[in-house]
Order: structure tokens, then C-alpha cells, then sequence
């Protein structure tokens, strides 16, 4: 997740039109800032709640962190995602990628969800364990895999349409 925050640039970062505008540059360009501007506070805070489950006193506490926190965090991006209406297919491709992204990053939780629960139980078996924590590492994989898709895509974007990158 840390890859996607480098990918939306950061808080100070405004990527200007070059010298050519279009609807769909200015379409895109309106999206990657929006997303910009509304993704990355919350991807912050993601690591802040894990280290804050690290250090809770109870499996409880840190089980009630990810439940109440984490999750609607994450689900509050998705839901972002999904409100989303756009015109043009340069812009939609790229916020398509997003989505799969964020649906990753859903799917990582609710196998870290399974996983916790089992991991508390103790009456689940150390092959289940195992196996709960391969799904969790493939699951994990997918999402660095979908955060190079939107990084590279981005890339491209910024190639094709010549925009700029000017710090505040």
C-alpha cells in the first residue's frame, strides 16, 4: 500500500495539463486529483490502525480496531470508487484499475478477518492456520500486483497526455 501512496503522489503534488487539453485529459487529470485528494489521507491511516491493533492490550480491542476502523476505512474508499461517474474510456480505464485495486485490498481483509478469527479460536488447527495465511500471502500478491497496474497506467497517462508535475 505504501507503492499506491507513491503512485497518487501525495497531498502536495497537482499534476497540471500541458500545453494540449482535451475533455479526456482534463476528465482524467480531474479524477487522478480528486483521487488524489480523497485516497491518500486514508491510505495514511491504514498503517497507523494496524500499529494501533498491534499495541491494543486485548485480542478484543484489536479485533474491535479492525472491525470498526480498518474495515470501514476501506470499505468508505470502495464506496468513493463506486460513486464515480465518468465519460470518457481513457478515464474510465484507468478508474477501472482503481477499482480493482481497492476490491483487492476488500479481498485482503476479509482473509485477514478469516484468518484473525481462526488464529483466536482455539480450536482451529495449525494446517488450517497455514493455510489461511498462504490465501492471506497470494491475496497480498494480487494487490501489489494491481498497485503496479494503476502505477504503470498512470505512467502512461502522464507520458501521453504531457502532464506536468509541479509541487505547492
Amino acid at each position: 500500500m505504501k507503492k499506491l501512496m507513491l503512485v497518487l503522489t501525495g497531498i502536495a503534488v497537482i499534476f497540471l495539463l500541458g500545453a494540449c487539453s482535451s475533455p479526456e485529459s482534463d476528465e482524467v487529470l480531474e479524477y487522478h486529483n480528486d483521487l488524489v485528494d480523497y485516497i491518500n489521507p486514508k491510505l495514511d491511516e491504514i498503517p497507523e490502525l494496524y500499529n494501533k491493533m498491534a499495541v491494543a492490550e486485548t485480542d478484543e480491542e484489536a479485533m474491535d480496531i479492525f472491525e470498526n476502523e480498518l474495515q470501514p476505512l476501506v470499505a468508505d474508499m470502495k464506496d468513493y470508487l463506486d460513486s464515480q461517474s465518468l465519460e470518457h474510456d481513457v478515464a474510465k480505464k484507468y478508474h477501472n484499475l482503481n477499482v480493482e485495486l481497492v476490491n483487492a485490498m476488500s479481498d485482503v481483509l476479509a482473509k485477514e478477518k478469516e484468518f484473525l478469527d481462526a488464529l483466536l479460536d482455539p480450536e482451529v488447527s495449525e494446517e488450517v492456520l497455514v493455510t489461511l495465511e498462504t490465501e492471506l500471502t497470494e491475496l497480498d500478491n494480487i494487490v501489489i500486483e494491481k498497485e503496479q497496474e494503476v502505477s504503470d497506467h498512470w505512467d502512461s497517462l502522464v507520458e501521453e497526455y504531457d502532464f506536468e508535475e509541479i509541487e505547492e
